[in-house]
């Protein structure tokens, strides 16, 4: 988890009209430029979301398939990227709150500043705010889902963006072409999925099944405050993960920051660094009701319970 080690900080903004005061990070080296490359980057990074503070990382905003336009607007990230929880870990300047494993969060007020990637040149970036995290964990997988102030439609009127759809599907075949859009590092990676490993294990966390990327892509390699960005299809555009965590080969296996993989016979595999790994998303909607919102309490849903 390579972003719990990085601090970042905060930049005042005062979005237009009638809006509140928020802080997010609307600095751009891409504001102004048409050339080709700036455009297209501009281009793939709409829709991307960065998550500035103490804990720095990436997301998306994200819809679930037959959720309307009209409804709160979610943004997607990693659940380590809450900077809540019973743990604390250290930083160079500090400490961030982490959830241990059997911990989450579901409808808890979360009042944070974000930065939206509008791929437009004349404004790249913009300011909105999360009001509620829907749902966070690290047991299992590492997801956090955000509820913001403005509803999809308010997003689209305002900026242009609309939300990138999360996947159904729950399987994917090796060499599968996905890109790792990050605005916070304002970059847009190529990757190609390795394999499906059903166990991974992080200090106290055990996840499964993730998504194991193939490292010996340059491209793909994810420096930290990556975590939290979105897999995306390069086929079909949909998100099918979210990026975790990375080995920075730093300490024995399964120690933070260096993740292994577990076997059925409970043996560990020691990971290569920079080998990346990303979570499921599709489990989300076995908890989804009848307007498309997370409710934990439908028959059948797997995530972790508060």
């Amino acid at each position: 988890m390579r972003s719990l080690l990085v601090a970042g900080l905060f930049i005042a903004a005062l979005q237009g009209g009638a809006r509140a005061q928020v802080q997010c990070n609307l600095a751009s080296d891409l504001g102004g430029k048409t050339d080709a490359n700036s455009i297209g980057l501009l281009e793939r990074l709409k829709g991307t979301v960065a998550m500035e503070g103490n804990n720095t990382c990436s997301g998306a905003l994200v819809t679930f398939q037959g959720r309307s336009s009209s409804s709160p607007a979610l943004v997607l990230s990693a659940g380590h990227c809450s900077d809540r929880g019973k743990l604390r870990l250290p930083l160079k300047t500090g400490s961030i709150a982490v959830m241990a494993h059997g911990e989450a969060l579901y409808r808890t007020a979360y009042r944070r500043p974000l930065t939206l990637d509008t791929g437009r040149t004349d404004a790249p970036r913009t300011c909105i705010e999360a009001e509620e995290a829907v749902y966070a964990t690290l047991t299992g997988g590492d997801i956090l889902l955000l509820r913001l102030t403005e509803t999809y439609s308010d997003i689209e009127r305002r900026t242009g963006v609309t939300p990138f759809v999360i996947s159904q599907d729950s399987s994917f075949s090796p060499g599968l072409a996905i890109r790792m859009p990050s605005s916070l590092w304002q970059t847009d990676r190529e990757c190609q999925v390795e394999a499906t490993v059903e166990k991974l294990q992080e200090y106290g966390w055990l996840w499964g099944p993730v998504l194991r990327l193939r490292v010996d892509m340059d491209t793909c390699i994810a420096p930290q405050g990556v975590s939290g960005a979105p897999a995306i299809r390069k086929d079909t555009k949909e998100v099918i993960g979210v990026m975790g965590t990375v080995s920075d080969a730093s300490a024995g296996p399964c120690e933070l920051n260096n993740p292994c993989e577990v076997g059925a016979d409970g043996s560990v595999r020691a990971t290569p660094k920079d080998q990346n790994y990303m979570h499921f998303v599709h489990q989300l909607y076995a908890c989804l009701d009848a307007s498309r919102s997370l409710d934990l309490a439908v028959p059948g849903c797997p995530l972790a319970k508060p």
